[in-house]
C-alpha cells in the first residue's frame, strides 16, 4: 500500500491525475446512462445506443489511462509507439461493447458477473498494450505480486459495477455502478504502475517513428474533449428533450376540460394542469407544488363543495383529508353545477384526482328519464285507451250481438230472419274491427304471445274455409280448401293465430277476386308445413306489393274504392308469421291474381295413447246435465245480465244475477252456485277482487272451487294475465257468442265432475 502511494504522490503529477479521474467519472457515468437508454428500447435504436455506450466507454478508459501516464514522470524521456498505442483503443472499445452489450441478450446474475468481467478484462488488456507501447532508454520489469493485484482489482470493479448496475432504481441509479468502475480502472492504473521499474540503459535508442508527450497530450485532450463534448451535447439533447415532452403533455394536460392535480406518496401537490387551477380558484386558494392536499378538501369543504356529504357525515372532511382514499363521488356545488371526483394511486405511492363536470350529462340523463317517464305514461295511457275502448264499444256491442243471437233461437219469420243475420254480419264486422287494432296494440307492445295447443290442420282449414264459404257463393266464387296427403294430422301451434292469418288470407282474397275461384292449400314436406291461398283476382302491381305489409296500407284507396277495411289485415298476418317462426310473401301478376304463401316449422304429433283419446272422447261426448249446475251472472250492465240470462236460460240453466264485485262475494258466501260469470268493470267493487275474495272463502272453508269465467271487454293481455292471477278458469271476450259461452261452461262443468269422480 505504502508503494502505490508513493507511486501516486511521488511518480504523478496530481493536476493530470485529477484531469484523468474526471475524464473517468464522465466516462463511466455516460457509458451506464447510455446503456440503461438502451436497455430501455429495441431494435436498431438498442444497438445505436450500445454503440454509443461502447465508444464513449472504450474511448474515456483509454484517455483516463494516456492521461495518467502523461501524469507519470520517471524522469526519462518516454514515447509511445503508434500503430499499437491505437490498437489499445480498439481494444478498448470493442472490449466495452461486449460487456455492455451483453445484458441485451443474457439476463440475470450470471450476464452481470460475466458482461462485468468482460469490462474489468478490456481495461487490463488496454492497459498492458498501453504499457507495452512505451518506448524510452530503460529496461521494464514487473512486481508479479503489483500485477495479480491490478488485475484483481479491475475485475471486481467491472463485476461490482454491473452488480450494482441491476440492484439500483431511480434517477441516480447509473452512480453507483460508475463510481465502481472508476475505482476498479484507477485501482488498475496505479496498482500496475507499481509493479513496474524501469531500469536504466544507455545502449537502448529511441525510434524515430515514436509518439512523444506532446502529440499524446494533443490525442488525449482532443479525445477527452470529444467524449466530454459528446456527453453534454448528449445530455442536453436529452433534456432539451424532456422538456419538450413536458411541454407537450402539459399543453395536453390543460387542454382537458377536467381539473388534474398529481400527489406525491406524501400526498403533495406536484404538478396540475390550468383546470384544478380555475377550480381551486373558486374555493379561494392556489395551487402550490408541496403543499398538502388535505388544504385543498378543507377549502372545498369551506366553499359548500362537500355540504351534501357533510350533513350526513359531520366528520368527514377530517376523514378525508388524514385518508387516502380511492374511488369515485359526485358533488353538486352550489351553483347548481355537478362535479366527478376520482381518486386513483399510482404505483410510486402518489396519487391523482380528476374532477370533471358532469352536469350536462346530469342534465342529460335527468331529460332522458323524464322522456323515459313520459313515454311509459303514454304507454300507460294508450293502453288505459284501448282498455276502455275496449271495453266501451264491446260492452253495447255484446248487447246487439247477443240480442240478435238470442232472437235467432226464437220463431222468427223469413223477412224477420234475414234482418236479425243483417245485424249480426254487421256487428261481426265491427267486433273484427275492434279485435284487429287491439291486436295492433298488442304487436306494437311487444305482447302478442303465442299459446301453443294440439290442432288438426285439416280441421283449421275446413274451419276458414267455412267461415267464407257463404260469402264466396253470394260472389259466384269457387273456394277450394287442399290439404295434401301428410298434411292432415295433429300439430303444436297456435290455432287461434293460425285461423286468424289463414282467415285474412282467405278474406282479402275473395274481397278481391270478382270471378274464378280461391284455394287454400296446405302440404307437409318433412317437418314444415307450407300454407298458401291463391285467387283469380285484380292481382296487384309492383309499387303496391312493395308496401302491402305496412300497416294501415290499403291496396285501394281511393275515394271510389269498392272494399272496406282500414289496412291492419297483411301487417298482422306478417307479424304473426313471424312471432310463429315463418315469412310471408306475395307473389302478383295485375290481372291474373295473386298467391300468399308461408312456411312453419310444424313438426307431426304422434297419435294420442288409447286413454288420453278415451278421455278426450268421453269429454267431447258428454251430455250437458245443466239443471243442478247453478250459475251467478256478475255484471253491472243490465243489456249484458239480461242477454246472459237469455243464453243460459235458452238451454234451461238456473242462474241468477247480481251488479257489482260486492254483491258477487256476498252471492256466492250465502247462496249455492256452482259456477260464475264475471265481468272485470265494476263499481263498488271489480271482478279482480271479487274473484280474489271468492278463492280466499273457498280457501278457508275448504270449500270445492267453483270455475269462474271472466266475461269482459277489457280483452288485452294484461287484462288476462290479471284474471288467471286473481283465480279466474277462463277469459271470454265480449262480444260472446252463446255457443262459446255455453262451450266453456260444459268445459269447466265436465273438468269439475273428473275432478269430483278422481276424488
Amino acid at each position: 500500500m505504502f508503494a502505490v502511494l508513493t507511486c501516486i504522490f511521488a511518480q504523478h503529477d496530481l493536476r493530470l491525475v485529477a484531469a484523468a479521474a474526471l475524464i473517468c467519472v464522465v466516462a463511466a457515468s455516460s457509458a451506464f446512462g447510455f446503456q440503461a437508454r438502451g436497455l430501455a428500447v429495441t431494435g436498431g435504436l438498442r444497438w445505436a445506443w450500445l454503440f454509443l455506450t461502447a465508444l464513449v466507454a472504450g474511448s474515456g478508459v483509454w484517455g483516463t489511462h494516456f492521461l495518467a501516464m502523461l501524469a507519470y514522470q520517471p524522469a526519462l524521456r518516454i514515447g509511445y509507439d503508434l500503430p499499437e498505442t491505437f490498437a489499445s483503443l480498439a481494444a478498448a472499445i470493442v472490449g466495452m461493447g461486449l460487456g455492455f452489450s451483453l445484458p441485451a441478450w443474457r439476463h440475470g446474475r450470471g450476464g452481470d458477473l460475466i458482461g462485468g468481467t468482460l469490462v474489468g478484462a478490456s481495461v487490463v488488456v488496454m492497459h498492458f498494450m498501453g504499457i507495452d507501447a512505451i518506448r524510452t532508454q530503460a529496461h521494464v520489469s514487473w512486481d508479479p505480486r503489483y500485477v495479480a493485484a491490478a488485475l484483481l482489482a479491475a475485475a471486481a470493479g467491472g463485476m461490482a459495477a454491473f452488480s450494482l448496475r441491476r440492484a439500483t432504481r431511480g434517477r441516480w441509479a447509473w452512480a453507483p455502478p460508475a463510481a465502481a468502475l472508476v475505482l476498479g480502472i484507477v485501482g488498475l492504473h496505479f496498482i500496475a504502475m507499481t509493479a513496474i521499474t524501469l531500469v536504466p540503459d544507455p545502449r537502448l535508442t529511441m525510434p524515430a517513428e515514436v509518439m512523444d508527450r506532446a502529440g499524446l497530450a494533443l490525442a488525449t485532450g482532443g479525445l477527452a474533449a470529444l467524449i466530454l463534448g459528446a456527453s453534454a451535447a448528449l445530455m442536453l439533447m436529452e433534456r432539451l428533450g424532456r422538456r419538450g415532452a413536458f411541454v407537450m403533455v402539459r399543453q395536453a394536460l390543460n387542454a382537458v376540460p377536467a381539473g388534474i392535480v398529481f400527489y406525491d406518496p406524501q400526498d403533495r401537490v406536484r404538478d396540475w394542469n390550468a383546470g384544478f387551477a380555475a377550480l381551486m380558484a373558486e374555493c379561494g386558494i392556489a395551487p402550490q407544488v408541496g403543499r398538502l392536499r388535505a388544504d385543498y378538501v378543507q377549502a372545498s369543504a369551506a366553499a359548500g363543495w362537500e355540504a351534501e356529504i357533510e350533513a350526513e357525515r359531520p366528520h368527514w372532511v377530517e376523514e378525508h383529508s388524514s385518508q387516502r382514499l380511492t374511488g369515485t363521488r359526485d358533488l353538486q356545488l352550489p351553483d347548481g353545477r355537478h362535479l366527478r371526483i376520482e381518486m386513483f394511486r399510482t404505483d410510486d405511492g402518489g396519487g391523482v384526482t380528476v374532477m370533471s363536470d358532469i352536469t350536462a350529462e346530469k342534465r342529460s340523463a335527468a331529460a332522458m328519464a323524464a322522456a323515459r317517464d313520459a313515454a311509459e305514461a303514454a304507454n300507460r295511457a294508450k293502453s288505459d285507451f284501448l282498455a276502455n275502448m275496449s271495453h266501451e264499444i264491446r260492452t253495447p256491442l255484446n248487447g246487439v250481438l247477443g240480442i240478435a243471437e238470442v232472437l235467432l233461437r226464437t220463431e222468427l219469420s223469413d223477412d224477420q230472419r234475414k234482418l236479425v243475420g243483417v245485424i249480426q254480419q254487421s256487428g261481426g264486422l265491427l267486433n273484427g274491427l275492434l279485435s284487429d287494432l287491439l291486436d295492433l296494440a298488442r304487436v306494437e307492445a311487444g305482447k302478442a304471445d303465442l299459446r301453443i295447443e294440439r290442432a288438426r290442420l285439416d280441421e283449421l282449414a275446413g274451419v276458414v274455409g267455412d267461415l267464407f264459404a257463404t260469402a264466396a257463393q253470394e260472389k259466384g266464387l269457387t273456394l277450394d280448401i287442399q290439404v295434401a296427403p301428410g298434411a292432415e294430422g295433429e300439430v303444436a301451434c297456435d290455432p287461434l293465430r293460425l285461423r286468424q292469418v289463414l282467415g285474412n288470407l282467405v278474406s282479402n282474397a275473395v274481397k278481391f277476386t270478382d270471378a274464378g275461384q280461391v284455394t287454400l292449400g296446405v302440404a307437409r314436406n318433412g317437418a314444415r308445413v307450407r300454407f298458401a291461398v291463391r285467387d283469380t283476382g285484380q292481382g296487384i302491381d309492383p309499387a303496391e306489393k312493395a308496401v302491402i305489409f305496412q300497416r294501415f296500407h290499403q291496396a285501394d284507396s281511393s275515394a271510389t274504392r269498392r272494399h272496406g277495411g282500414v289496412g291492419l289485415g297483411l301487417s298482422l298476418c306478417d307479424s304473426y308469421v313471424r312471432k310463429m317462426g315463418g315469412e310471408l310473401t306475395c307473389e302478383s301478376t295485375p290481372g291474373e291474381g295473386s298467391l300468399f304463401a308461408f312456411e312453419l316449422e310444424l313438426p307431426a304429433l304422434a297419435p294420442l295413447s288409447a286413454g288420453e283419446a278415451a278421455v278426450l272422447a268421453h269429454e267431447e261426448d258428454a251430455v250437458s246435465v245443466f239443471d243442478r249446475f247453478n250459475v251467478l251472472v256478475v255484471d253491472d250492465n243490465p243489456v249484458n245480465r239480461q242477454i246472459m240470462e237469455l243464453i243460459l236460460g235458452s238451454v234451461g240453466i238456473p242462474h241468477a244475477s247480481v251488479k257489482d264485485g260486492l254483491e258477487a262475494v256476498e252471492a256466492m258466501t250465502t247462496g249455492d252456485f256452482d259456477a260464475v260469470l264475471m265481468d272485470i268493470q265494476m263499481p263498488v267493487m271489480d271482478g279482480l277482487e271479487a274473484t280474489r275474495r271468492i278463492r280466499e272463502w273457498e280457501r278457508g272453508g275448504g270449500r270445492k272451487r267453483s270455475p269462474i269465467l271472466i266475461v269482459s271487454a277489457n280483452g288485452l293481455k294484461e287484462h288476462i294475465e290479471a284474471g288467471r292471477a286473481a283465480g279466474a278458469d277462463a277469459h271470454l271476450n265480449k262480444p260472446i257468442s252463446a255457443q262459446v259461452l255455453l262451450n266453456e261452461l260444459e268445459a269447466q262443468r265436465a273438468a269439475v265432475a273428473a275432478q269430483q269422480q278422481a276424488a
